[in-house]
């Protein structure tokens, strides 16, 4: 399990006015800026981690929780620095310690294909089933979509522990796994300046 998330950011801010919004378009964050801020993100993750007792090894009693916290510690050594040579540099990208930010990607306002992908990207499933086969001694195979720096292009499990793994991807009930902050949060005084209203959805429907 790589934890990770996707977050579609707008490159600005809206400024309320009367009977409407002005978008303020802002420049790009700087290299620096990246930097900071994973800085901050690693300390909180670990921070939170260290709280909840998924870190260090004792984990809580619950079995989903214990599968939870038992996925992240086999795959990823969070106390010590990743000694796996950091992928080539871009700009607005950082890397620590196991940790990485990748913030230059830009789509054009106009660019709603673009737009759209991205945001499909980020909903798809945790599994790529078309990734699983059966290897010949009988256990099952999910190849990588990248070999892993030792060369590794497929991890191997029986079938009881790939059940483990998957358990530890499903998410809490009632858990939104699709957040919305800032400006497009539910309760967000100029939301409904800035997302369709359904009473115009369905009157621009063709009969």
């Amino acid at each position: 399990m790589t934890p990770h998330f996707h977050a579609l950011v707008p490159d600005g801010v809206f400024v309320p006015r009367e009977g409407g919004v002005r978008f303020e378009p802002l420049p790009p964050p700087t290299q620096g800026e990246v930097e900071r801020l994973l800085k901050v993100v690693r300390h909180r993750v670990l921070r939170l981690l260290e709280k909840r007792g998924a870190l260090p090894a004792q984990g809580p009693e619950d079995a989903l929780q214990v599968y939870q916290a038992h996925s992240p510690q086999r795959r990823l050594r969070w106390t010590e620095v990743d000694v796996r040579p950091p992928p080539r540099k871009q700009p607005r990208c950082a890397f620590l310690e196991g940790f990485s930010l990748h913030a230059n990607t830009h789509l054009h306002a106009n660019d709603r294909q673009g737009l759209e992908r991205p945001g499909r990207y980020g909903a798809r499933g945790a599994l790529a089933l078309e990734r699983l086969s059966r290897a010949e001694d009988g256990r099952i195979a999910y190849q990588m979509k990248r070999p892993l720096p030792d060369g590794t292009t497929h991890l191997l499990f029986t079938g009881l522990e790939l059940l483990r793994r998957v358990a530890s991807l499903v998410p809490p009930p009632r858990a939104n796994l699709t957040r919305f902050h800032g400006v497009f949060a539910p309760g967000a005084r100029l939301r409904p300046f800035l997302v369709p209203q359904a009473a115009e959805e369905e009157a621009s429907v063709a009969p």
